[in-house]
């Protein structure tokens, strides 16, 4: 095993670091939450990651995305992903997808050699041709819903979407599905009331405390979204190890 492993390794054993390192995940989305869960994926020992993003980085990612920085502003995630990926561990291969993903593109991203699926998209029309094509084609997949306006990260926990609660995306979410024919999901949730964010010039919201401009951007922090894609990266590592109770 590469050096830089080693430590996992300790606590996994050779057997479940080759069975990760033989595994291909596909990542979906690389902000507050894909950011985070694809670096822990590739510290984690995964040998093949697809992460697909069409987004480049802009001040207001700062205060959660692991993956941006002043230097990166304007930059395309995916290329900061793949420049993170290098410098961590030489032994993962990523391959970027600069696009947005959709019902045009599904077959070629999410080929049949794929391990695993992690959704950390924001939009709720991509989200369910996603997870539709996955349950379709039986290839595992878990879905992270809203971070967003959320203070408690020990509030969030990995369940079926049937069981969620306090969430407005997952309560669209479960009626969507519903009307598909899908009725269980893995996702990571929380269980926290989310907060009325507060109207600020330039970043109003709807629904907002003296909102100016009608608009649906939540507020986040800097450490809900990311403990969210901690959550996503242990789950979907361990049930690839064969690890999960």
């Amino acid at each position: 095993m590469q050096h830089e492993l080693r430590r996992t390794e300790m606590l996994l054993g050779a057997e479940n670091m080759e069975k990760l390192h033989r595994s291909k995940v596909v990542l979906l989305g690389l902000g507050g939450v894909g950011g985070t869960c694809f670096e822990a994926l590739v510290r984690g020992g995964v040998g093949k990651i697809v992460v697909v993003d069409d987004d480049v980085f802009t001040l207001s990612n700062l205060n959660r995305q692991l993956l941006s920085t002043y230097d990166h502003i304007g930059k395309h995630k995916v290329d900061a992903a793949l420049e993170r990926a290098v410098s961590i561990n030489r032994q993962c291969k990523v391959i970027g997808v600069k696009a947005f993903i959709g019902s045009e593109n599904l077959s070629e991203i999410i080929t049949e050699d794929t391990d695993y699926v992690i959704d950390a998209i924001d939009t709720v029309t991509s989200k369910l041709q996603v997870i539709a094509y996955c349950k379709e084609k039986n290839i595992k997949i878990i879905s992270s819903m809203g971070t967003g306006n959320k203070l408690d990260p020990s509030k969030l926990f990995v369940t079926d979407i049937k069981k969620t609660t306090m969430c407005p995306l997952a309560k669209v979410m479960r009626r969507e599905l519903k009307n598909r024919g899908i009725l269980h999901l893995k996702v990571v949730a929380s269980t926290e009331k989310p907060l009325v964010p507060m109207a600020i010039e330039g970043e109003t919201v709807e629904g907002a405390v003296s909102s100016l401009k009608k608009r649906s951007t939540p507020g986040s922090t800097s450490f809900v979204p990311p403990a969210a894609g901690i959550l996503l990266a242990s789950e979907v590592m361990r049930e690839l190890m064969g690890l999960l109770d």
